[in-house]
Order: C-alpha cells, then structure tokens, then sequence
C-alpha cells in the first residue's frame, strides 16, 4: 500500500514538473554557480540555472518542504554545493556596495511560470561561517517601488529590479539571496478550493557574495 502511495506520488509530482519545470539564474550580483561566465575564478556549474532545490518531488515529499539555503537539495550534507565553502561558494566577492544603498538586480528566465521574487540578506561574521535561513530572515530586503515580496509579469525573461540595502548592515562578506517561487502547478489552497499557484510550487534560490561599506 506504502509503495503504491509512493508511485502515485511520484506520478502527481512528476507529470507536474512535465507541464511546468522552468530555469532561472541570478546574473547580477552573480550568483555563486554562474560566476565563471563572467570570469571569476570558480567552479563551472553547466547548470547553474536548476538550483530548484532538488526539483518539486524532491523538495515537498522527500525533504518535508524544506530546500538548502542556497538552492541546493536539502539531503545533501553542509556545506553543499551552493553554500559558503562548498563546491561554487569559494568566498569571491563579486559586489562591492554601500550600506542604505541600491543593489541593481537582473535576473534572467528560461522559462517564466509566474510566481514571485524574494530577496534577503545574511552578513556572515567569519569568512568559513554558514548561512542560515535564520540570518536570511532578519534581513529581508524591499524591492524599489515594491514590496518585500514582488509578483511577477508572465511576459518577461530578464528582470532587472533595485534592492534597497539596510542602513544598519555593514560587513566585509555578506550573503545576497534570490528566492523565486513559481506559481504555474495546479494545487490545493488554504481555504480548502483547488487552484493555480496553490500547493507546492518549484522554488529557486541562488546566492552571491558581496561586500557593504559604510561610505
């Protein structure tokens, strides 16, 4: 009965991703995997624009919902790829910015299956130090002329949006997160109807490393 309920999952999950499995990268401040396509001594990632954390089917039945912090298969043991001393996260500063000022973000689609963006930061004290989602959580970030929580058109590829930085943040090595959480799955909603958008969704996440001074 176990391994029946297991397949019929796995077929839900998956003829899910079959209808809406999308790609997406952050190109500025790059993130941590797409850093050797503009020059910066790294690890070359070839599919650097898949950090879905694992896929749908892997995110919400195996791990509970839960993702690695920065896109990575939640399973996989700290630090994994995409995080602050594994494989992609060598430490390489690829922004340097001014605390209470503009980070001017692109972000660019493979495939755009609505949903929003998120951004957040965590300044890490200690170059070997680890994210986690704690740290990203106090320092949510404000899209310009948005929210801290930005949907997206369906009629675009490439975004280019302003961060606001914290007037209170400084640090020599902080981590700077995007989150995209699509809504192009048929799920259920909180108040019990079924929906577009609703239930789990394919998440990304990517991180860059940067640098806020104080001037």
């Amino acid at each position: 009965m176990v391994y029946v309920k297991f397949l019929l999952l796995f077929y839900t999950f998956g003829f899910s991703l079959q209808r809406s499995y999308g790609h997406g990268t952050m190109m500025d401040p790059v993130s941590r995997s797409s850093m050797w396509r503009q020059g910066f001594p790294s690890e070359p990632n070839y599919t650097d624009n898949e950090l879905n954390c694992g896929g749908t089917f892997t995110q919400f039945y195996l791990n509970k919902g839960k993702c690695g912090v920065c896109g990575d298969n939640y399973a996989m043991p700290r630090p994994r790829p995409n995080e602050n001393g594994g494989i992609y996260g060598n430490s390489t500063i690829v922004k340097k910015y001014v605390k209470g000022g503009i980070v001017n973000v692109k972000i660019k689609l493979t495939a755009n299956h609505m949903g929003n963006f998120k951004f957040d930061l965590c300044p890490l004290k200690r170059t070997n130090d680890l994210e986690d989602e704690e740290c990203f959580n106090r320092y949510s970030l404000r899209v310009i002329n948005g929210d801290y929580e930005v949907r997206i058109p369906n009629d675009k590829l490439i975004f280019n949006l302003r961060v606001k930085l914290s007037k209170n943040v400084v640090c020599d090595h902080c981590v700077f997160r995007w989150t995209y959480r699509a809504a192009n799955n048929w799920g259920q909603c909180d108040d019990g109807t079924s929906d577009l958008g609703c239930g789990p969704q394919e998440t990304f996440k990517n991180c860059a490393d940067i640098s806020i001074e104080r001037y």
